[in-house]
């Protein structure tokens, strides 16, 4: 049976939406507040029975830098449930610019209370990514961000490799975006690439404006940046501080006599060139303090032979060492196995694994992502576990409680973006405009 509609939600002119009271209060903070008894509008009987609305509920202003979803407000009905200041909606002039989707993603955000699926603009990763945004906007305003989470996070992982591609590119936006729905997966990814790049994204004045409005994003950037540098460093003291094979023990009998020692003499040459190389590289600052993580260096050194110190190099080391043809070709013997040895290494620190979801072999990465990010450290479980802790034994939660547990979450939710000082996520919202004052007639109001 259908119930009639008793709210109206008015955008524009030609926006007019009716919908229920309950179902708007019950999904959203922002009209459970507003949608009350006494805020009702008194009808007559002629009026009820005509299925006029109680309640009119107006976009008053469009998106702006200070109200990015716009603003609503509750709209006086008089006994007859008509308009008391007899408007008829409001003009929105785009005055040549590109219309605004801001209409459609409250559309979408407000149909999503009765179940219809959130729609991601495909066109490109830019678009969606714009798409969350302004849908992200709208929820956090009326305080229903947990009932679009997962929708909005369904439809971009529909782009598959698409959407890792745009992670990639700018982490930051999508750690930010990411924990505002709170998508595990796509925070994820996120922090796999902070965290990996960590020394040119603390250089990028954008990434850390962005990362104002999610700080956690930010500690937990550097944290696991912070867990790739103990690894790197360990990797490197191990490749300048490794002997190979018997290098330091050729016999049992100790004391070792020199003569035993000189016996190796070109493997130890090789072993100093191998050093000399290795490092001049860090000093030039191609380890763990590189813009990469040190992933240039330890690919090298992983893949051995001729990727680094070629022919051109040892032709430079011979120059200082004019060892006969013989003797160099034996040298370069040696330090093929050498190069062998310290590709073990870099093989076991596991440092060249990509831990990410983008396909790595398809779309090469140029710095570390073997971040292990770990489950517990998402930024909104602590809560989340704090309430289920709360909840007596033998006792689960009903309907009633799931809603109020989801509009406190909502609320929570709504205080962190209020504190929060930073940009939302680095780029501007769509549809910015200077607020203006509405000139009213007494059927319409514009704004220019």
């Amino acid at each position: 049976m259908n119930q009639p509609h008793d709210v109206q939600v008015v955008l524009s002119h030609d926006r007019k939406y009716p919908f229920h009271a309950s179902t708007l209060a019950r999904n959203s903070i922002f009209f459970a507040k507003l949608l009350t008894e006494p805020q009702a509008a008194k009808l007559s009987t002629k009026a009820k029975a005509a299925g006029m609305a109680r309640w009119l509920v107006e976009l008053v202003e469009m998106n702006s830098t200070k109200h990015p979803a716009g603003q609503l407000a509750l709209v006086d009905l008089s006994p007859n449930g008509e308009r008391v200041d007899g408007f008829s909606g409001r003009v929105f002039n785009e005055n040549g610019r590109v219309p605004t989707k801001l209409f459609d993603y409250w559309e979408r955000v407000l149909y999503a209370f009765y179940g219809t699926d959130i729609r991601i603009a495909d066109e490109d990763m830019g678009a969606a990514l714009s798409d969350c945004i302004g849908l992200i906007q709208v929820a956090e305003y009326l305080g229903c961000i947990h009932l679009i989470g997962k929708p909005v996070e369904i439809a971009l992982l529909k782009h598959g490799q698409v959407l890792f591609r745009a992670i990639q590119t700018t982490p930051h936006a999508w750690a930010n975006m990411s924990f505002r729905i709170t998508s595990e997966l796509i925070f994820r990814e996120a922090l796999i690439h902070l965290a990996g790049r960590w020394n040119h994204w603390k250089k990028d004045r954008a990434c850390m404006e962005s990362l104002r409005g999610t700080p956690a994003a930010k500690m937990l950037a550097e944290k696991y940046h912070q867990r790739l540098v103990q690894k790197s460093r360990a990797l490197e003291n191990k490749l300048m501080s490794h002997y190979p094979g018997d290098m330091a023990m050729p016999k049992e009998d100790i004391p070792i006599k020199r003569e035993e020692y000189a016996k190796d003499i070109l493997v130890w040459m090789a072993l100093t060139w191998f050093r000399h190389w290795f490092g001049q590289r860090i000093i030039a600052g191609k380890g763990y303090f590189a813009d990469d993580g040190g992933y240039a260096l330890y690919k090298a050194i992983g893949a051995g032979g001729d990727a680094y110190m070629d022919k051109a190099i040892l032709t430079q080391f011979h120059g200082m060492f004019p060892i006969t043809k013989k003797a160099l070709n034996v040298l370069e013997n040696h330090l093929l196995e050498i190069k062998e040895c310290m590709a073990e290494w870099v093989q076991k620190s596991n440092l060249l694994k990509s831990n990410c979801q983008l396909n790595v072999q398809m779309y090469p990465v140029e710095y570390i992502t073997c971040v292990e990010f770990e489950n517990g450290d998402f930024p909104w479980l602590a809560k989340e576990q704090e309430e289920a802790a709360k909840l007596k034994r033998g006792r689960r939660p009903g309907g009633n409680d799931i809603t109020a547990r989801n509009l406190e979450a909502a609320k929570r939710h709504q205080e962190q973006r209020e504190v929060s000082t930073g940009s939302d996520d680095g780029m501007m919202d769509e549809g910015e405009e200077e607020d203006e004052q509405p000139v009213r007639d007494p059927k319409r109001s514009r704004v220019g």
